[in-house]
């Protein structure tokens, strides 16, 4: 991870420096080069956890294996130091660090792909970018952040079973919901309707013998019945699909749904709720929120 970092780095930046910094750059605590002259010494300052991605913490493909594994994401920075030979050369270490700050705005450092090599490398950055120093007296020559996933050198991968067949709905706003009557407390069952902007289903199959992505009938919502609480409803849905209740599922034709709603004997608000449904017996699935509506019942 962060010891594979500063490995490479010091290589890379080894090779890009010219004389009499070239080839004798070295981390922190390492041995020195051979013979007399200046060195370059680099190390971590410190490290900042990152959360992309809205929070993710999923696993990820990185180099070294072909399925996914658990990653870290940091932002990390290095300091980066010249020291002389006598020591003290204060020209020296400023010709030192005018050769790091060019070596380091090289657009293929920058980018982080001069720091790719084959095979698994504990790390991949986003990209390098200088620091501001100076404002400690301590502070590194130069100091540098970089960005990127981090993980132990060797670590497998997790092995999880293959995604080979999907099914996607789309549901579209606006959604309708219209009444042949008006919603009376004690009255008779009211039909209703339910209308999609539009509605669309992909059945996506991979694999040896796989079908290709196919359209598909819809399928069917679930609508349930809720009070202003979110317990359940006092009046009564009603489908061709499920008993009544107060949650029930839909079978959705063309572009919509129909069902009835008997209301309760009292007046009465009530809400709605649309919901993604799939699936059957010991496999179904209620899903997202799709849609919501007030139900006013009058006495």
């Amino acid at each position: 991870m962060l010891t594979e970092l500063e490995s490479r780095l010091a290589d890379v930046l080894g090779a890009a420096l010219p004389a009499p910094f070239g080839g004798r750059v070295r981390r922190r605590g390492a041995a020195g080069p051979a013979g007399a002259g200046p060195v370059v010494r680099l190390g971590v300052e410190g490290f900042v956890p990152l959360e992309p991605d809205v929070f993710s913490t999923r696993p990820e493909i990185a180099a070294g294996a072909s399925t996914l594994r658990r990653v870290v994401r940091l932002r990390v920075t290095i300091g980066l130091d010249v020291t002389t030979d006598p020591p003290g050369d204060r020209l020296g270490e400023l010709a030192g660090t005018d050769a790091l700050l060019y070596a380091l705005q090289d657009p293929a450092v920058r980018s982080a792909s001069a720091l790719v090599a084959p095979g698994d490398q504990g790390f991949r950055l986003d990209g390098i970018d200088l620091l501001e120093v100076g404002a400690q007296d301590d502070d590194p020559d130069v100091l540098v952040g970089a960005e990127g996933w981090f993980w132990p050198v060797g670590v497998a991968g997790q092995d999880g079973r293959e995604i080979t067949h999907a099914l996607v709905r789309e549901v579209r706003l606006p959604m309708r919901l219209t009444f042949d009557a008006p919603l009376v407390a004690g009255a008779a069952a009211v039909a209703c309707d339910l209308t999609f902007g539009a509605t669309g289903t992909l059945d996506v199959a991979s694999g040896p013998g796989g079908a290709p992505t196919t359209a598909a009938p819809f399928g069917a919502v679930a609508l349930r019945l809720l009070d202003d609480g979110g317990g359940p409803g006092a009046g009564v849905l009603d489908t061709a699909a499920s008993p009544p209740g107060t949650t029930v599922v839909a079978t959705v034709d063309a572009d919509g749904a129909a069902f009835t709603y008997t209301p309760p004997a009292t007046a009465a608000r009530e809400h709605l709720v649309v919901l993604a449904h799939a699936g059957t017996g010991a496999d179904v699935r209620t899903g997202m929120e799709l849609a919501r509506f007030d139900l006013v019942v009058t006495s």
